[in-house]
């Protein structure tokens, strides 16, 4: 009877210290002041000057998604952090009828290729690359609002 006892003991000691080995190994959590997947970024400015456009990023492992002021886009994230690259944009094709915000959306989709840095500065997000800094912010949540 001791022996069954003590093989028992043994299994679940094997099993515990396995468990507690295979916790440790699990990636470690993020703290949420440098998180940047999963959250709705939008942008606020471009170099330095305030940019007045609705235009947002949210960041899913190797996939980027966002909102522009007349369309939607996605592609591919390559690079961890702190290196960046957005690849194979596509972008729905709805009619614009507003200039500035075609203008704007052109812009925006042009740059965001060019970024190869991204990083956390406190609550912001910060992309960048030869002469370009594209500053974000979290972006909140209006109901059922697309944008």
């Amino acid at each position: 009877m001791i022996r069954q006892t003590t093989g028992y003991r043994m299994t679940r000691l094997t099993c515990l210290a396995t468990a507690a080995l295979l916790s440790a190994c699990t990636a470690a959590t993020v703290p949420e002041g440098e998180r940047i997947d999963g959250i709705d970024w939008k942008m606020t400015r471009l170099n330095g000057l305030p940019w007045g456009h609705d235009v947002s990023l949210r960041i899913d492992g190797d996939r980027l998604t966002g909102v522009l002021p007349c369309n939607v886009y996605s592609g591919a994230q390559s690079g961890t952090p702190p290196a960046f690259g957005a690849r194979a944009l596509s972008v729905t094709e709805l009619a614009c009828a507003d200039p500035a915000r075609q203008r704007a959306e052109a812009e925006y989709l042009a740059l965001l290729p060019r970024a190869e840095v991204i990083e956390r500065d406190g609550n912001r997000l910060v992309l960048s690359g030869p002469d370009l800094q594209m500053t974000f912010e979290p972006r909140e949540a209006r109901g059922d609002d697309v944008f």
